[in-house]
């Protein structure tokens, strides 16, 4: 389907304002990214290149918020818990910057703070867009019969080693740091259902050793 004319710009802002970052990102870059024209831009998005970073950041978490729903549906068809959801995105996310084949990929919070003088518009759009993206973690949770807290740490605490990971593969321009962060959620899961079955067991020991 052919985009619109505003999609192309956003679309365009998004991708390069995640691989290169806003202050590198020049408005002519954008402009031969999208095909279309500087008229046209400025008809769009009045503010220029600030006005069409938020929005791309808006798409970026758009997205995002896409994945979890995604991930969380997947799950409750296949008869998992919240936490096989969490991993589900977690592999979804990697998936995409995989796809992405450049570690300098921005995530929507880099994005938002890499704005120069214009930093507090964007931390308060990106504290606007987590509070979006809290808010669908609560909402698919109780899905699974979980209440808000329950719903949104496990979340927290995947975005917090997912960012952090992403950092340092930028750095080091190696995936290794993001695929190991999937790996300890993963190991994270598996090690919380063997403490419960512990728990579990030693009523039953104690019992025993009572006879």
């Amino acid at each position: 389907m052919e985009h619109s004319t505003y999609q192309k710009l956003v679309i365009a802002a998004a991708n390069l304002l995640r691989q290169k970052g806003y202050a590198a990102t020049g408005i002519s870059d954008i402009l031969e990214t999208a095909g279309v024209t500087r008229g046209s831009l400025y008809h769009h998005f009045p503010g220029g290149k600030m006005d069409l970073g938020i929005a791309a950041a808006r798409y970026s978490a758009g997205m995002l918020l896409n994945m979890i729903e995604s991930a969380c549906s997947k799950v409750r068809s296949e008869g998992g818990d919240y936490q096989d959801a969490i991993i589900e995105f977690c592999n979804k996310v990697h998936a995409s910057f995989e796809e992405n084949k450049n570690w300098r990929f921005m995530t929507v919070s880099a994005t938002m703070q890499d704005g120069g003088e214009r930093n507090e518009i964007f931390t308060n759009e990106a504290r606007e867009l987590y509070g979006k993206i809290r808010l669908k973690a609560i909402d698919e949770g109780r899905k699974f019969g979980l209440a808000s807290k329950q719903s949104y740490l496990p979340l927290r605490q995947a975005l917090l080693m997912l960012e952090g990971s992403w950092l340092l593969s930028r750095v080091l321009e190696d995936p290794m740091p993001m695929r190991s962060a999937v790996k300890f959620i993963e190991e994270e899961k598996l090690l919380h259902e063997l403490r419960q079955q512990a728990q579990q067991q030693t009523p039953h020991d104690d019992a025993l050793s009572g006879l």
